[in-house]
């Protein structure tokens, strides 16, 4: 599967976590992992992020406080940007059944495992 510290390499990553704390970690560890990552923690921050940055993928917590990052996801799909969902439910969960196809990465979770699943979404690199 290749090696995950290479795999990340320049890749332009948007991350929205709503606990400040998580999204810090997240954040360190893929930028460690070689991944240029914009975070945000709302809808509002995220959607500015999308319209104006190219990206090679986000990684978006479900559940954002009141609100959910469906728009974000709106968003993403119509500008082709594959996305990743975490949450801290089961990817069965009823919340995801009108993604089919999305992935759903469980909290709590590796760097190292969202890279993987990283490298499955997007294929191989360019």
């Amino acid at each position: 599967m290749g090696d995950p510290w290479e795999s990340l390499q320049g890749l332009r990553i948007l991350l929205v976590e709503v606990d400040p704390l998580i999204c810090l970690d997240l954040e360190a560890s893929l930028s460690d992992l070689g991944a240029i990552v914009a975070a945000a923690t709302n809808v509002a921050a995220a959607l500015q992020i999308l319209a104006a940055s190219a990206l090679d993928i986000a990684i978006l917590d479900f559940e954002l406080g009141v609100e959910t990052s469906e728009p974000i996801a709106r968003a993403a799909r119509e500008r082709q940007v594959p996305f990743l969902y975490l949450s801290g439910y089961s990817e069965k969960d009823e919340r995801f059944s009108d993604w089919p196809g999305v992935g759903v990465l469980v909290k709590p979770i590796s760097a190292e495992t969202i890279a993987s699943r990283i490298r499955e979404t997007i294929g191989p690199r360019r």
